[in-house]
């Protein structure tokens, strides 16, 4: 990392890796992130140009890229791509409720900012529903073939008992999702068209920063672009399932913070979050990983961290399910 720094002017700097891929640099004028990426040209470009409009558009929430050499923000080395942001030190005071509710309202306003519609063509639409229910017949395969693996110890290890207790429940999340994409893909067929915003791609907590005079950023802008608003929502939704128990009061702050600084929402936008929410996909993958590595950790970790991720689905149907109700006692009002 020496050379590589010494090579755009930082010889002798001090700095230390934050994270896998994040690097603090020590500048004479203050501290700077030093993002290490792996992406094709094509991909880089992409990343670069939907930054630009996003600061074009005056959306929030964006640390703009340091300049290396003139008006590049990347440099190449050693196989890899890196760039530069400015450091932004978040206050150890910061409560998790207020940070993800700054959050949550800069991706609202955004989404905003930048919303649209696009008309769907009959047969890009059809090809896309074929898509989505294939990936879905392969996850259930996929969700057999364990079960039957499990079935056939002759001593069911804790891992697979739970495993296969949540089974019912894994079944009910594939229909919860195909209900959801329909509600959603009868208004897409009905008005034919459909609505997209700039999305950021993968906002989480760890992708977000408050600083310290207390405005909300997201950094890790590299897989933003345009998307339906329910893609973000619901990977920053399955982060915070992650991270803390269910409340109804939760939901309500969450569903209430979007809505007040985002753009309109119908229950056609619903069904579409909770397509995206309610996949039991990253269970399927765990358990994937258990059959094919069971000593990579001891069998009551595997078992703990399975009851886990089987816990947050069933905090995030509450979310759904809460949002359900309110909807419906707004149409019956």
């Amino acid at each position: 990392m020496n050379d590589v720094l010494s090579n755009i002017g930082y010889k002798n700097a001090d700095w230390s890796w934050i994270s896998e891929r994040v690097i603090r640099v020590q500048d004479q004028d203050g501290p700077v992130a030093l993002k290490q990426w792996q992406r094709s040209a094509e991909e880089r470009e992409h990343f670069l140009h939907h930054l630009r409009y996003a600061e074009r558009a005056g959306m929030q929430g964006i640390i703009p890229l340091k300049p290396v050499r003139g008006d590049t923000p990347m440099f190449e080395s050693a196989r890899h791509v890196y760039y530069f942001e400015p450091w932004i030190e978040e206050p150890t005071v910061t409560s998790s409720r207020e940070k993800e509710l700054k959050l949550l309202a800069v991706l609202a306003g955004n989404h905003k900012i930048s919303e649209d519609e696009e008309e769907m063509q009959e047969e890009e639409w059809f090809a896309y529903k074929q898509e989505v229910q294939h990936t879905w017949h392969q996850e259930q395969l996929m969700m057999n073939r364990l079960a039957d693996q499990c079935e056939q110890s002759r001593f069911l290890s804790p891992f697979e008992l739970t495993f296969l207790q949540g089974y019912p429940f894994f079944e009910n999340m594939f229909k919860d999702m195909r209900q959801g994409f329909q509600t959603w893909a009868r208004q897409v067929q009905e008005k034919g068209v459909r609505r997209f915003a700039f999305c950021h791609g993968f906002p989480t907590l760890d992708h977000g920063l408050i600083s310290a005079d207390g405005n909300a950023y997201f950094t890790n802008w590299e897989t933003s672009g345009p998307g339906h608003l329910a893609f973000d929502l619901a990977c920053f939704y399955r982060d915070l399932s992650r991270r803390q128990p269910f409340h109804a009061l939760d939901s309500k702050r969450l569903y209430e913070t979007y809505e007040a600084y985002g753009p309109s929402w119908s229950e056609a936008d619903t069904g579409l979050l909770k397509a995206l929410m309610l996949t039991p996909r990253p269970i399927l993958d765990f358990a994937d990983t258990y059959a094919r590595e069971p000593y990579r950790y001891a069998e009551h970790q595997w078992t703990a961290m399975l009851a886990a991720k089987v816990s947050h689905l069933r905090y995030l149907r509450q979310m759904i399910q809460w949002k359900e109700k309110q909807e419906a006692a707004m149409k019956g009002s």
